[in-house]
């Protein structure tokens, strides 16, 4: 309560809060009558202030405010998930999440505890602010509990206990971590450097050894291992493309061995393709050729191959193509004859590997010329005419003879001529035109496409003369047994010469030599050979000769009846009434051709041939109609014009079948009886009567009917059959019958009769019956089905149990007495630690089977079981799913007792839309209408007081990527932004293709693309509108679409801090201050100049200090100790901040300024009318202030009311009015002060009006001094200066308003003329315009510009340009508008009873 209650009863109390970010209080409670109250709706995480005042009648009091501000929080919830992430012999690593709820406030730290086994306090270990800590200094195998607890500034939460933990040692395989290497794959090119880290994990830490394809790894300079603790690095250093191949790491410890390989690929150009090259086909003009593809590809495909030609007698290679895919090239336009080289080279995507040569070639036909053909023969001839033959050249030279030509020569000369006009085609010519009587001699000569051959041999010689007919038929006139005379004609034409006399030549038949017959001339037209052989056949042959030497020859055969043919005969095919005889022809035909044969038979009982038939053409004969049984002899008889030969007889023969039907099929036997079919199986018969057996007839008898039915109607070849379609009950017997080509055999015994009926007898003992599950009182039994069910359905199974250690075995049946229909069963109210046995039978509609025994004596008692859950293969793998889908996962588990089920995702808990179900033996998790936050590990945990088993299940929904992360601005200019960021956390399930990167001022609502295909992770937007505020965003875009935009909150402006300001000089130094001044910075940064900061630094001390802040381009330092010297240096500053600082180059120290004067006119000359008033003004300068005199031609100025001297600190002004002639002349300025002194002159021009007029010429003298005669006269010439008002042209759109964007430069251009050049000056408003940074004025004599870079909304307005020269002068004017965005100037008034007050700004 309040101190002072005003004299009244406080009535109620007012509490009030305010945000700390807010600087107003809002009323909470305004009717509060108790001294303490309860402030519900307070943001979690804010902090507030509170303020209470006390009410009485007369009103409200004063207010009592909280000091410091008060944050609304709690402690936070528990920490999450003790975990022990390593244990040691001394020490133990912890690791958790954070709370779900920090309270509020931020979790400042973590408070860790630590109980020993066996005591009930908690000792303090550490407090941390990070998620892990290594407990130390434990004791070695003790047991340890460790609790943590979240802290946060409203105090600590409930701890979280983690398990018990041992310290001791541990012991793990190694395990390599190669989920940093791509795909197990690493790729370089030959030459870069290849380091692979591998992390190794193992307890003790193992020791690893490397292999290069099963083989050491070889070290060397270039390939290292380096191994860490947690470590392995494969370094390859200029890697080699036989650096490839499959690396293998082991790593061993204690406790085991494990390997693991990574495949590296070392690409590089290919290496030369494999040859040879084979030259395909080649021509005088191409020549094609072809290889095969590099053995060594460099590791990436062939792109293509580039092939070059040479001339051997060159050393030039010129590239034919580039571009060639395939492993063939055709060269075309060479030169026939030359001979040429080639190479090829491979080239893939890292360059050109080195060329394939291939041996030298001339580009000719691949053929050569053919060989000579044969001898050419005369085949007939005349007196004028003759035909030549010859055969073919044995060499064609590898192309075909397209034709030949032919030569002759007579026999006594050497020189041949060529009579084949044209390419004779064939192998005869007829050459004509012969003298006759000479003997000529022929050759030949082959041509192909190569070229001419070689000349044949030359022909023997031949006379031309015509031919003489052969003596005319010679026959036998009379023959004995050892002589024969024969008779022929004279030729008809005896080739005009006398026929001198004939030759008879004989020859044994059928093949023997020629040998002459007559051993003198003969005369006459017959002749008698004797020394004959009686029987022997002969062949004779007559030639006549005439008086020129020709011969010709006609030849005898002598004429008989044929041999016997050729045996023996072959006789086949015999059966009952027929065979068949085959004979080959006789060895001698008799001089004339065999016209048939005779054909005999007799039977051996008798001497009598009989014809079969008398003609027969062929060489074999089928005879019918043969008795069977009878014997029977053949034979054979040639015939020919002369009569019938000598016969050949065949051995003898029986007519008759060589086979007989088969015996009867034996061993019947039935099987496999059904109530509609049986099956019956037989053996082959003992004898197949000569031939094998074709198929088997099966035939069944139904007792109650009397015939026997067929049951194959196709032929069986196999030795059983079933037979189906039988009736039920009905009695069957069989029988099966033999069928060869002889014909069917007898039916085989019939066997005894079965009934058509299915078999059934009790069923076998049920498959491996087993315990599955107990308890301790009840067991749960399972069993398989018995392999034989006894031929009918299986009812039931009858379950019995016996105490194991009775007496006597009592078995108790534990099923109802009709069994159970399943293959398990629970067996209760068993006794507690009481052994049993257990026996199952089958029950079909015959009886109760065989008993199966449980194998062993089973004692029920209460199992545990760790958990364990069937993960579905497809879960196992990666799950993927389409956004706006159902996530349904169904996961059976086991375990004993039912474990709880607890589901995760990524560590953390699942969100509160995922619906989960478990019941005793499974769990099921749905989530409907997935989306990308739905990715990433579902983690299910089953866990009772056996264990615990966690299973992962990676999820990934394709959706359009999240929104990419730590999106930043990493640089802004005055005219771009650089933007970066990193890849969303969740890709939507699909690589990201690109980034869409955007845009939008913040004048606008709407976003436009600055880049839409963008690949990095970075990107400079440009060109921006300097001086504008943009914002930014970034979007992901994967095959699903475009994802969610990460964007900045707050508009970036596009600036950046100003460049340093411009040229930093002294004005004036006294002895305790100094005057400087300096230029714009050159640029502004994008954002207006706010200041400039003027700092310095004393001399010996390196601390800069500042010492002004202004907003024009100088400023006065006072306040400075007379004598010491001071730097200086300007910075200037914009919204962005400062600039890099401008510094005085050299020290300056306070002192008053003593210095010489100066004095510099800008002009030489000045120029005025008579009558017109003068103004000039001369700058100078000199400390202590310079006493200033006059001079006109060399004598002190007289001042009068006209001409008179006015003197400023820093110009000296000499003023004429109204200018008289006699004041033009040499004026100087003399200067002195106590420093020295400076001198100046200027000249002062007077123009009036002409004077008087002159004429003028020209009189030459030489050295003698002879003067010639004057020239003309040059006419009358006015004395005056020449002069020219100002004049200016410009462009025809300075006429018109000169439009102009804000940021932009412009420029004002303008010729100009005048006599005396005028002088030129600019305006803007009617004020002169001097040079600044943006503002150049670049004057000339004939050129007035003006430039303004960087227009801002100021520099629009009318422009004017004047000109003066003392001809008069002239104005042009410009008016230029600059466009720019709208400014507005904000202002905020307070208002109350009395009125509004003064603005803020």
């Amino acid at each position: 309560m309040p101190l002072i209650d005003g004299g009244a009863k406080i009535t109620n109390y007012i509490i009030e809060k305010r945000e700390s970010t807010r600087k107003a209080y809002a009323a909470v409670i305004t009717q509060c009558d108790t001294c303490s109250v309860r402030v519900p709706d307070l943001a979690e995480g804010l902090e507030y202030y509170f303020r209470v005042s006390a009410e009485n009648e007369y009103g409200i009091g004063e207010a009592v405010e909280t000091p410091d501000p008060i944050r609304v929080s709690q402690a936070p919830t528990p920490p999450e998930n003790i975990t022990f992430t390593d244990v040691t012999k001394n020490s133990v690593s912890l690791a958790w999440t954070k709370p779900k709820h920090d309270g509020g406030s931020r979790v400042t730290g973590y408070v860790i505890e630590a109980q020993k086994k066996g005591t009930d306090q908690w000792a303090h270990v550490t407090t941390v602010k990070t998620l892990d800590f290594t407990v130390k200094n434990l004791n070695e195998n003790e047991e340890y509990i460790f609790r943590i607890m979240a802290v946060n500034s409203s105090g600590r939460s409930l701890p979280r206990v983690s398990k018990p933990v041992v310290i001791k040692e541990q012991s793990s395989e190694p395990e390599f971590d190669l989920r940093g290497v791509c795909q197990k794959t690493v790729i370089a090119k030959a030459g870069d450097d290849i380091k692979v880290e591998v992390p190794v994990s193992g307890r003790p830490n193992p020791t690893v050894s490397w292999q290069k394809d099963n083989q050491a790894l070889k070290l060397t300079q270039r390939t290292m291992i380096e191994n860490t603790s947690t470590s392995t690095i494969l370094i390859i250093n200029e890697c080699l493309r036989s650096d490839s191949g499959i690396y293998s790491m082991t790593g061993k410890n204690i406790v085991g061995s494990v390997t693991d390989s990574i495949i590296v690929k070392v690409h590089d150009v290919p290496g030369p393709p494999k040859g040879p090259i084979k030259l395909d086909k080649i021509s005088r003009t191409f020549i094609e050729f072809s290889w095969e593809a590099p053995e060594n590809d460099g590791g990436v495909p062939i792109n293509n191959y580039i092939v070059e030609i040479r001339e051997t007698a060159s050393q030039t290679w010129v590239e034919l193509s580039s571009l060639i895919i395939r492993t063939t090239f055709k060269a075309t336009r060479l030169t026939t004859g030359t001979e040429y080289q080639f190479r090829v080279k491979a080239k893939n995507r890292y360059g050109t590997g080195p060329p394939l040569m291939s041996e030298a070639v001339v580009a000719a036909y691949p053929f050569k010329v053919p060989g000579p053909p044969g001898t050419p023969k005369v085949v007939t001839f005349t007196k004028d005419t003759m035909t030549i033959g010859w055969n073919e050249p044995v060499s064609d030279g590898g192309s075909e003879v397209i034709g030949y030509h032919v030569e002759r020569k007579e026999r006594n000369s050497i020189v041949w001529h060529r009579i084949s006009k044209a390419l004779v085609i064939g192998n005869l010519f007829k050459s004509t035109g012969l003298e006759d009587g000479v003997a000529y001699e022929f050759r030949v000569i082959a041509e192909n496409i190569a070229g001419i051959g070689k000349p044949s041999k030359a022909s023997e010689p031949m006379l031309a003369l015509d031919p003489v007919d052969p003596p005319g038929q010679p026959v036998p006139i009379h023959v004995s047994k050892n002589a024969i005379t024969i008779q022929w004609t004279k030729p008809e034409y005896d080739g005009g010469f006398k026929i001198t006399g004939y030759t008879v030549e004989k020859r044994d038949l059928p093949s023997g030599r020629w040998m002459r017959a007559n051993f003198t001339n003969i005369i006459e037209t017959t002749f008698t050979i004797s020394g004959l052989t009686q029987d022997e056949s002969y062949e004779f042959r007559v030639f006549a000769r005439n008086s020129a030497g020709a011969t010709v020859q006609v030849n005898i055969c002598v004429l008989d009846k044929p041999g016997p043919p050729e045996g023996p005969i072959s006789i086949t095919g015999v059966t009952s009434e027929q065979c068949c005889i085959s004979w080959k022809p006789p060895k001698q035909d008799g001089g004339s051709k065999i016209t048939h044969y005779i054909v005999e038979k007799r039977e051996t009982s008798r001497l009598l041939w009989t014809v079969v038939e008398p003609k027969v053409q062929a060489l074999n004969l089928k005879i019918m109609k043969l008795l069977e049984g009878n014997e029977y002899i053949f034979r054979v008889l040639p015939v020919n014009k002369f009569g019938v030969g000598e016969p050949l007889q065949s051995s003898a023969v029986v007519i008759k079948n060589p086979f007989t039907p088969p015996d009867a099929p034996k061993g019947v036997e039935v099987s496999n009886v059904k109530k509609d079919s049986m099956v019956i199986t037989w053996e082959a018969p003992t004898n197949d009567g000569g031939t094998h057996i074709t198929g088997y007839i099966i035939e069944k008898h139904d007792k109650e009917g009397i015939r026997w039915t067929r049951c194959n109607m196709k032929t069986v070849t196999n030795l059983t059959f079933k037979v189906t379609g039988l009736l039920e009950n009905h009695l069957y017997e069989f029988r099966v019958s033999a069928e060869n080509a002889a014909g069917v055999s007898e039916a085989s015994s019939a066997n005894v009769f079965y009934k058509a009926l299915d078999p059934v007898f009790k069923p076998g003992p049920p498959h491996n019956p087993k315990v599955l599950d107990m308890t301790k009182s009840s067991v749960v039994l399972a069993w398989g089905k018995p392999i034989y069910d006894g031929g009918c359905e299986i009812q039931g199974y009858i379950v019995e149990a016996c105490e194991a250690k009775a007496a006597a075995d009592e078995w108790t049946i534990c099923t109802p007495p009709t069994g159970v229909k399943l293959t398990r069963f629970n067996v209760e109210n068993l006794k507690e630690k009481q052994e049993y046995k257990f026996r199952v039978c089958a029950v079909n509609k015959v009886g109760v089977g065989e008993h199966a025994d449980v194998a062993g004596s089973i004692l029920p008692e209460d199992k545990t079981e760790e958990p364990d859950l069937d993960i579905d293969a497809e879960f196992r793998k990666l799950v993927r799913i389409k956004a706006g889908g159902s996530l349904r996962m169904f996961i059976p588990f086991k375990g004993r007792p039912a474990p709880q089920i607890k589901w995760e995702k990524d560590g953390g808990q699942i969100k509160e839309t995922a619906q989960t179900e478990t019941t005793s033996s499974h769990t099921y998790l749905v989530i409907d209408k997935v989306n990308r936050a739905d990715s990433g590990k579902y983690t299910v945990t089953a866990e009772n007081s056996a264990g615990a088993k966690s299973e992962t299940i990676i999820v990934k929904v394709l959706d359009t990527p999240s929104a990419p992360l730590n999106f930043k601005v990493k640089e802004i200019t005055k005219e771009s932004v650089t933007l970066t960021w990193e890849p969303p956390i969740l890709d939507g399930g699909a690589k990201i293709k690109n980034y869409i990167v955007e845009k939008r001022e913040s004048t606008r609502k709407t976003f436009s693309a600055v880049v839409t295909n963008c690949h990095k992770l970075s990107w400079k937007v440009e060109p921006l509108q300097e001086g504008c505020s943009y914002y930014f965003r970034v979007l992901a875009e994967n095959e699903h679409g475009i994802g969610l935009p990460a964007d900045i909150t707050d508009p970036l402006k596009v600036s950046e801090v100003p460049q340093c300001p411009g040229k930093l000089s002294v004005v004036d130094v006294t002895k305790t201050s100094v005057s400087l001044s300096w230029e714009k910075p050159i640029h502004d940064g994008g954002s207006r100049i706010l200041q400039y900061l003027v700092e310095m630094q004393v001399k010996g001390n390196d601390k800069w200090s500042g010492c002004a802040n202004v907003k024009t381009l100088e400023a006065v330092i006072s306040n400075l100790n007379p004598g010491e010297e001071y730097t200086f240096r300007v910075i200037a500053i914009n919204e962005k901040g400062k600039s890099d600082p401008r510094t005085l180059a050299v020290p300056v120290q306070a002192k008053d300024l003593v210095f010489g004067p100066d004095v510099r006119p800008a002009f030489s000359n000045y120029s005025v009318l008579v009558g017109k008033d003068l103004q000039v003004e001369i700058p100078i300068s000199g400390r202590p202030k310079p006493k200033v005199i006059w001079t006109k031609d060399g004598a002190a100025l007289k001042f009068t009311t006209r001409v008179n001297i006015s003197n400023t600190a820093h110009s000296t002004v000499l003023s004429i009015k109204e200018a008289a002639r006699e004041d033009g002349g040499m004026y100087g300025i003399n200067l002195s002060n106590v420093v020295g002194q400076k001198d100046a002159t200027i000249e002062i021009i007077t123009l009036d009006k002409p004077g008087a007029k002159y004429d003028f010429r020209v009189i030459a003298k030489n050295a003698v001094g002879t003067i010639s005669k004057p020239s003309y006269n040059s006419g009358p010439i006015a004395a005056l200066d020449e002069v020219e008002p100002p004049k200016f042209s410009i462009d025809p759109e300075y006429t018109q308003t000169l439009i102009v964007n804000a940021g932009d430069a412009f420029k004002l251009d303008v010729d100009v003329h005048g006599k005396p050049l005028p002088a030129i000056q600019w305006f803007k408003n009617d004020k002169e315009l001097e040079n600044t940074i943006r503002c150049d004025i670049k004057n000339t004599d004939y050129r007035a510009l003006i430039i303004v870079k960087d227009a801002l909304r100021q520099d629009g307005g009318n422009y004017t340009l004047q000109l003066t020269n003392v001809a008069g002068s002239q104005t042009a004017q410009f008016h230029v508008k600059v466009l720019d965005k709208p400014e507005y100037k904000i202002q905020i008034c307070a208002i109350n009873k009395l009125g509004v007050g003064e603005p803020a700004v």
